[in-house]
Order: structure tokens, then sequence, then C-alpha cells
């Protein structure tokens, strides 16, 4: 089985192309990333987030119990720890997968206002501006964690308030004011940047994964559907071994049956006595025959259809095959009292074909065509020359014709056109047509079929150019070309 990128639904054309040249493909990330995916990396980092964070907020409890003078150990330890506790939640919720993805950006942006509360109660409490840093390491911090403009856009809002309102409050210096106020700028731009090319980072990121998920997805079709065609040309072909064997094995009996029902026709051995017995011996012999001819076109079907059937070439007169042709359906023309005309072009003398498919090929037709041509019709056999050089073969009947519904089926195999009162329902197994396509297109031609209801069906056969011979080779000169 070889699969292709033509099998890759995912692939297009210029992907081919790249592919081809050793270019790596990349898909547009703008049409590809949406926001619910960014979400759900978000989500999918709040845990392990949320647990780092939380053990910083642990050793800054610890730290300022030990290190912060009082009063203010207290109450800072105590906001850290109730931080450290928020963190611990949010860490467990997440491990537990109980956060949602459309939750995940307000849970971080909530985590963020609480150690910006934090950072906010510690500048307050210790009236110490230079505590401003810690406002510059969570907007830092910010920029790395979020990947939504808008919360990312609502949080330095938050920020900035949150210093406007503690400079007001604690004691002012506008030296160190202005200097943590250039600090906390240039933090925001590092956030924004950060956050700006992970913003794109990711949305490639995204768009990689879903370019992969979608070629993967498109190989396993295919290899689906290899994996189906295998197991179907498995079964066509035991199919095929199956109506080899069967025909092989019937084709003896049959034989035999109509062989002895036409000896008994006959009266080889002596008269029968009673007619009737006759008329049985009658259709014994066209039941038999019938079979016969259906054993055939299966055989000579799955030998077309698995490419074994053998063309072998030869030149001969055209007009005397077309005869042949007609002299093999004159007894069914006559029965149905139906006037067969022959016309061939006296240009076209020669071909150089398979001489057995070709009769093989306009014996169907015409036998077709009578079939289906009512009592008092006419069936013309033409055969002429293009002006392009191509040779034309046709069969054009007065019969009861088809629709355009069942000309589309006319030439699938077991397919049989409908009863009609002009001409009964007729034998036959629908395999004619389906193996005379099969057969022209073995001999290099076109096979086409015009039809109209009520008036009649035209068969063409287009063989090419190359087919036209100008003489008969004589055994001398084919002796003479053989020893040169």
């Amino acid at each position: 089985m070889r699969i292709g990128l033509a099998d890759v639904n995912g692939l297009s054309k210029s992907d081919d192309t790249e592919m081809s040249s050793g270019k790596a493909v990349a898909p547009d990330a703008r049409m590809d990333a949406t926001q619910a995916d960014r979400d759900e990396i978000t989500r999918d980092s709040l845990g392990i987030t949320a647990a780092i964070v939380g053990a910083i907020y642990l050793f800054l409890g610890i730290s300022h119990i030990f290190f912060v003078p009082a009063p203010h150990n207290v109450p800072l330890a105590a906001g850290a720890i109730v931080t450290l506790l928020f963190f611990g939640a949010v860490a467990l919720l997440s491990y537990r997968s109980k956060v949602p993805v459309a939750a995940a950006n307000p849970v971080l942006f909530g985590a963020a206002l609480v150690a910006l509360s934090n950072a906010s109660m510690h500048i307050y409490l210790t009236d110490d501006l230079m505590q401003a840093t810690n406002l510059a390491l969570i907007l830092i911090g910010w920029g790395l964690f979020v990947l939504s403009l808008p919360w990312f856009i609502m949080f330095f809002c938050c920020t900035a308030v949150a210093w406007l309102v503690l400079q007001q409050v604690v004691t002012y210096d506008a030296e160190v004011f202005s200097h943590y106020t250039f600090m906390l700028l240039s933090a925001a731009g590092i956030s924004a940047a950060t956050f700006t090319a992970r913003f794109k980072t990711y949305n490639r990121v995204i768009a990689y994964r879903k370019h992969d998920l979608q070629v993967q997805e498109s190989l396993r079709q295919a290899m689906a559907r290899g994996f189906e065609a295998d197991v179907a040309e498995e079964r066509n072909d035991a199919k095929d071994t199956f109506i080899a064997h069967l025909s092989h094995e019937l084709r003896t009996p049959l034989n035999a049956v109509v062989g002895f029902s036409q000896a008994m026709k006959m009266e080889t051995m002596g008269p029968i006595g009673n007619p009737k017995y006759l008329e049985y011996v009658q259709d014994i012999t066209d039941a038999g025959n019938h079979l016969t001819s259906i054993l055939e076109d299966l055989h000579d079907l799955v030998l077309v259809e698995k490419g074994q059937l053998k063309v072998t070439l030869a030149t001969f007169d055209v007009p005397l095959v077309l005869d042949s042709c007609l002299s093999l359906v004159a007894h069914r023309a006559e029965s149905k009292n139906i006037h067969v005309q022959s016309e061939c072009d006296p240009a076209l003398a020669f071909l150089s074909s398979d001489k057995q498919r070709f009769r093989q090929i306009f014996v169907n037709l015409l036998t077709n065509a009578l079939k289906y041509t009512p009592e008092r019709g006419s069936v013309l056999f033409k055969a002429s020359i293009c002006d392009d050089g191509r040779l034309l073969f046709e069969v054009i009947d007065s019969g009861v014709g088809m629709s355009s519904e069942e000309l589309k089926k006319a030439k699938a195999p077991f397919w049989r056109a409908g009863p009609d009162m002009s001409v009964g329902d007729v034998e036959g197994s629908g395999l004619g047509l389906a193996i005379t396509t099969q057969l022209v297109e073995l001999l290099g031609g076109t096979f086409e079929l015009k039809s109209e209801k009520g008036v009649g069906t035209t068969a063409q056969v287009w063989l090419p150019q190359s087919c036209r011979a100008y003489e008969m080779p004589s055994a001398t000169s084919f002796a003479q070309d053989w020893r040169a």
C-alpha cells in the first residue's frame, strides 16, 4: 500500500511544493490559534505556577516572622500565609482538574490580585516605597503567565491604581516616588515585551499543533482508505478466482447438454417420435447456449478486469469481418423481420488489431441493437474514417432507446433496460456493454453511446489512426522482414 501526499487531505498543493523543495511548512497562526486554545494552555500551566508562587510565599511568611521588625512582622507573615493558602487551593483544584478552561484567566487574575494586595499591604504597613520592587516583580511575573490581552491590560490598570493610591497614603518623597514610578514603568515595558513574545510564540505553537493533528488525522484516514482498498482488492481477487473456476467447471457439462440436445434435435440416432419432445429439445439447446454465453461473458470480464486478456495483433480485411459479424446475427434479424444494412468506406480496407476481439465487440453491439429493436425496425452498421484520421464504427438502431438516466447506467455490469411493450422482456445477463467497453479500451479505442427514448440508440467505437493498414502482409514479405 502506498500513501502519497495526494492522499492527505490536510496538505494543499502549495504544501506539496514547499515539502518537495525542502522548505518548512508553516501554518497561519492568526487563523488557527483561538483564545480558547490559549486559555487551555493557561489552565494546564496554572497548577505548577500556583504551586511555585505558593512556595515563594511560604518562604516569605517564614522570613517575615524572623526578619521583619515588630509589630509589622505578624500581619505581614499572616498576609503571606493567607496568600500561600490561596495559591495552594488554586494548585490543588488545578491538579484535580476542577478548574474549567473558561475560568483559567479569571482564577489567574484573582491570584495576581491577591499577590498585588499582599505587596500593597507590605508598602502600607512599612511606610516604605522601596517595597515597590514587589510590585515590579508582580508586573513582570504577570507578563510571564497570562495569555489574554484583555486580562493583561486589566491587571496593569489595577497595579497603576494601587500605586497611585499608595503614594497618597504613605510618606511622600518626590525623588523616591519618581524613581520607583520609572522602575514600575520599566517593569511594565518588560512585562509587555514578554507578553507579546509569549503570545506570538504560543500562537505559532498552537497553529503547528493543530496542523500536526490535521495531518495525522488525514494520514489515518488515508491509511484506513488504503486498508479498505486492500481488503476490497483481496475480496475482488477471490471473487474473480471463484468466477473463473465456476465458469470452467460449468462449461464442460453445459457443452455436453448442448451437444446431446443438438444431436437429439437432429435425430442422429433415429426419430424421437413425439413432436413435443422436439420442442423440449430446442428449449434445452437454447437454455444451454444462453448459459454458455453468460459464462463466456463472465470469464472475459474477469480476464479484462485482472489485465490478463491478451491482445493478438493481426492485419485483416475489414469488409469481410464486418460481413461475418452480420452473418452471426442474421438469424435473429430474420426472426424479427429487422432490416440490417452495412456501409463501409472503401478507403477503409484493412485493419491491424485483434481480429477475435474486434469481431466480439461488434457482435455484442449488433446483438444488443437487435434485442431492443421492435419488429420491422432497422439497424445500420457503418465504418468510416474521420477527418482527424481516426476510424469510426457505428451501430445505429431504431429501437426503444434509453433515457438520460438509463444511459448513465448502460455500461455497468449486470445492468439491463426494463421491459418495453414493443420488444418485451429480452434475455441477457447485462454484461455485453460492460465487456464491450473494456474490450474497446483494450484495443486502444473509445466507446460512446447516444440514445433517445423512443427514437433509437447509436453505439460509436473510435479506433486510433495507427490501427489502419493499407495492405495485407504476405508470407514472403513477413519472412523477408524477419530475416532482416
